[in-house]
């Protein structure tokens, strides 16, 4: 296999794992904005759609596993000849406020959900669509992020 098709490889796989976390990302917005438009939100509902999520998250972590396979093969087959450039330095930045964000908001804000279903006392709706709305704002910014990223892989300015 010469290094061209190896680079097309790493190039799919790479996209894929983008598609799969960025998609990943709008279906999760997607579901958590029309849960809070709910009118009467129960705690039956709120238990499915954490199962739901839950669900969705395997395949964010299998995309994050090919993009970081795939950019580590590229960065190799490249010979490292776009780190100097100022756009990747950039998406490598914007790639960890991504995961960062991820890891510190929507880990803390995921238990604090978790704590408001699995409380005792019955859920309250207005503390529920409270906590949607931060989850709204989290996967707000989780987007920004990826069209930036996008943008940055596509235009590769200097």
């Amino acid at each position: 296999m010469n290094t061209l098709t190896l680079m097309q490889i790493c190039l799919v796989a790479h996209l894929t794992g983008l598609t799969l976390m960025a998609g990943t990302t709008v279906t999760e917005y997607i579901i958590f904005k029309t849960f809070g438009k709910m009118p009467d939100i129960g705690k039956e509902k709120a238990l499915n759609l954490l199962q739901v999520t839950k669900k969705l998250s395997a395949l964010l972590g299998l995309g994050a596993a090919l993009l970081i396979l795939s950019g580590t093969g590229l960065l190799i087959i490249t010979h490292g000849a776009f780190m100097h450039q100022l756009w990747l330095k950039i998406k490598l930045m914007l790639i960890a406020a991504l995961v960062l964000n991820g890891f510190l908001t929507g880990s803390r804000l995921e238990l604090k959900f978790k704590r408001i279903i699995n409380a005792d006392e019955p859920v309250s709706s207005d503390q529920l669509k409270k906590a949607i709305s931060k989850f709204n704002t989290f996967y707000s910014v989780q987007m920004i992020l990826f069209f930036t990223i996008i943008i940055l892989a596509i235009f590769k300015f200097n």
